[in-house]
């Protein structure tokens, strides 16, 4: 009953650390917890003569956490470095509880372990410390570099592999001291381990995210920098179409004057800004974004002002308009109908900028948190944290709203910094 007690407890805490690292997987939450209980007592059932810390103990957890794994997502690989991580955090809790708690009733290891309450007591605790770091873990582990990943794999199979030593050698020791000290430079070795490892996982994902901002910026300056030289080669060109219309007209072949007008149109409209607001960047920026709404078959609507005195620099302002139209257009050329509004106004000595468009479904939105975003389906969320760090910036605020299947981000900016 006692071995049972206490692995229940530790295979409890596996269960955390595995469904944190590997997430659900396809299954239902309630099933996977029903497959988990079938396959502990199974396991149970088939211990075998239990020897703490013997190598077949050691083995046979090992396994069994990695069958575990089996009902969670995840690669292969990552359910291997679930099972490691488990050791670590579970041998390592163990050694220095039950160190420390040998130490101050001065009895060994094994003995400790047969009191009903230090079994219990030892399973709570452990999986009310792990449920914690669970969730302070969620918020600052980012994306992470294979190389620091397969680095990290190798130091937790050190720190595994010598708390299995400590432990084994620690059950009939009285040289707790020692033991006490020893994991806890484990431990701190461990936490310093993991602080560096959250540090780069979120500077690698700053990173990631910086040279994707800077691809998209580029990609886009590249455009209008194409928009501006078509729109330079059309004036260029305006001279010879008159020429040809003159040519057509003194020839008396009024339908060869009319049908050569027709194709000119037809070049110069595709490379025209379709809004004026005195703000050139903004035209060019705009007209993109019409264009490429007409060939998604999305309705982009303009309510615009004089936009001359604008605030944003150049760069924040493709930033703003080419994301929040961008995320706009996509969102809405999956619903019915598919229609973006966009409307800049001057109210009160600041610039009300407004993007409304439809959706297919309504998009959650919980407090200040900016919605998720995929690729995969239309939704909002890519470039709205840029949008927010430009309005910061220049003190400005935003709000974003989501009814009746109707998105839509209101932002200010004021008028002078």
């Amino acid at each position: 009953m006692l071995v049972a007690l206490s692995c229940g407890g530790e295979f409890l805490a596996a269960m955390q650390v595995e469904a944190f690292m590997l997430g659900w997987g396809r299954r239902p939450r309630w099933l996977t917890a029903v497959l988990l209980a079938v396959l502990w007592i199974a396991s149970q059932v088939l211990w075998g003569t239990y020897v703490p810390y013997s190598l077949w103990a050691v083995t046979f957890n090992t396994l069994r956490m990695l069958a575990a794994s089996f009902f969670f997502g995840g690669s292969l690989r990552k359910k291997a470095f679930s099972v490691v991580v488990c050791g670590v955090v579970i041998l390592g809790y163990g050694n220095t509880v039950g160190a420390l708690a040998a130490a101050l009733n001065s009895m060994p290891m094994s003995q400790l372990w047969q009191l009903p309450a230090s079994i219990l007591l030892y399973g709570v605790v452990l999986n009310a410390l792990l449920f914690a770091g669970i969730q302070l873990l969620k918020r600052w582990v980012g994306a992470i570099d294979p190389v620091q990943k397969a680095v990290g794999v190798a130091y937790l199979c050190l720190i595994a592999l010598l708390n299995v030593i400590l432990a084994s050698f620690g059950q009939d020791t009285d040289q707790y001291s020692y033991m006490i000290l020893i994991c806890l430079l484990l431990i701190l070795a461990t936490l310093v381990y993991f602080v560096l490892f959250t540090l780069f996982s979120v500077r690698a994902t700053q990173a990631s995210q910086a040279e994707a901002r800077m691809k998209i910026e580029q990609e886009r300056a590249d455009a209008l920098m194409e928009s501006y030289q078509t729109q330079r080669r059309l004036t260029h060109e305006f001279t010879n179409h008159m020429g040809a219309v003159s040519f057509y007209l003194e020839k008396g072949d009024v339908e060869g004057a009319k049908a050569y007008l027709a194709s000119v149109s037809k070049g110069i409209a595709a490379g025209t800004a379709v809004v004026d607001t005195h703000n050139p960047l903004l035209d060019a920026v705009l007209s993109k974004e019409y264009r490429q709404a007409a060939q998604k078959g999305v309705l982009l609507n303009f309510d615009l002002c004089g936009l001359a005195g604008f605030p944003l620099q150049n760069a924040e302002l493709v930033t703003v308009f080419c994301n929040l139209l961008d995320n706009a257009i996509r969102a809405a050329a999956g619903a019915d109908p598919p229609q973006v509004t966009l409307r800049i106004k001057k109210l009160d000595g600041a610039y009300v900028i407004s993007v409304r468009n439809r959706v297919a479904q309504d998009v959650p939105l919980t407090g200040e948190a900016l919605p998720a975003s995929t690729k995969a389906e239309p939704g909002h969320g890519m470039g709205l944290a840029n949008v927010k760090s430009v309005l910061e910036r220049y003190g400005g605020e935003y709000v974003l709203t989501c009814r009746n299947k109707w998105f839509c981000f209101t932002g200010t900016v004021p008028e002078s910094r």
